[in-house]
């Protein structure tokens, strides 16, 4: 049988009157209910009861099944009891404490779910050729992320549509990591030009899982600027930028050859006067103490797009002195 609790508890002065065991009358435990009793009544009077109904509850954690959580990493999450939440699912009783309902209420959809269970590998895949672009080898990646060298080999050539969540958050941990430095492999960064991968920068951490979403090489992707953003920096086309490139010139299909040229060269010149203006502004904001990712966030364009544009735009001796 369960021990009974400690004097100068509510739970010792309640007892188990189900299992024939009365409330202690000592005045410790008297103390301890009244002065539960006394929060209770006026908790309920601002309308904060201790108690509140089971049904939301309840519809929760069927959402949260539904969306693949484990019974056991649902009670590690909750700091709640296999059987707790059981009852809790079941609805035995039409209210529940608070804070218990309070610790599921806050557990998101994907939260609990098992290692073992299978996510889609997409994210995973893009994390892996990320730190291939950024010069990163296949060993140091393998072993960073704690996961096989083959392992790593396949994913990059995708060669499975799934991986485990355990899996998926080693490399996710391990990108973390290795994200915030350059490798020194040739031989991957070649690679990595050769396939198209894009490197971290070029990702939204909120975004690289979401099968919709694409690398932003350069600030501007999906336009005729941002074509002109990568011959500039010559970095590998993204289809975005080549089919927005080319509707701009389908645009211009019915033109004199000698028109169209000029006003390629036109919206060539006016893309680099809006790089400058681009560093201009940055400059402007590291000088006020604005750190470079929150100054690319302002002004719109990736990180790596606004240090490589102000490499190609230096400050001007009288922006310099005024730096």
């Amino acid at each position: 049988m369960k021990p009974l609790a400690e004097h100068g508890t509510t739970a010792r002065a309640k007892g188990r009157p189900s299992a024939g065991i009365p409330g202690c009358p000592c005045r410790p435990c008297r103390k301890a209910e009244n002065a539960y009793d006394k929060r209770r009544r006026f908790l309920n009077q601002t309308g904060r009861t201790l108690r509140v109904d089971t049904a939301p509850v309840a519809a929760h954690l069927r959402g949260l099944f539904a969306a693949g959580a484990g019974w056991n990493q649902l009670a590690a999450i909750s700091e709640c009891s296999t059987s707790t939440i059981s009852s809790l699912l079941a609805e035995k009783n039409p209210q529940c404490r608070r804070t218990t309902a309070n610790k599921i209420l806050a557990i998101q959809p994907g939260d609990a779910i098992p290692d073992q269970r299978s996510v889609p590998a997409l994210g995973t895949i893009r994390r892996l050729r990320a730190l291939i672009a950024q010069a990163h080898t296949c060993k140091t990646i393998s072993t960073s992320c704690r996961i096989d060298h083959s392992t790593v080999t396949d994913l990059l050539v995708a060669r499975t549509d799934v991986v485990t969540l355990g899996l998926a958050n080693r490399v996710a941990a391990g990108y973390r990591t290795l994200s915030q430095t350059s490798g020194a492999s040739a031989r991957s960064r070649n690679r990595a030009i050769r396939e198209g991968w894009a490197p971290a920068a070029a990702w939204d951490d909120d975004l690289i899982d979401d099968p919709n979403a694409h690398p932003e090489w350069t600030g501007y992707c999906g336009t005729d600027r941002g074509w002109w953003t990568h011959r500039w920096q010559n970095l590998p086309m993204c289809p975005r930028c080549e089919h927005a490139h080319q509707e701009w010139l389908d645009e211009r299909a019915g033109l004199h050859p000698q028109a169209r040229n000029q006003e390629m060269f036109r919206a060539r010149a006016a893309a680099s006067q809006r790089e400058a203006e681009l560093a201009i502004d940055a400059r402007e904001l590291l000088r006020y103490g604005v750190g470079i990712e929150q100054a690319a966030a302002r002004l719109g364009v990736s990180k790596n797009h606004l240090q490589q544009v102000m490499l190609r735009h230096p400050a001007e001796p009288d922006q310099a002195a005024a730096a």
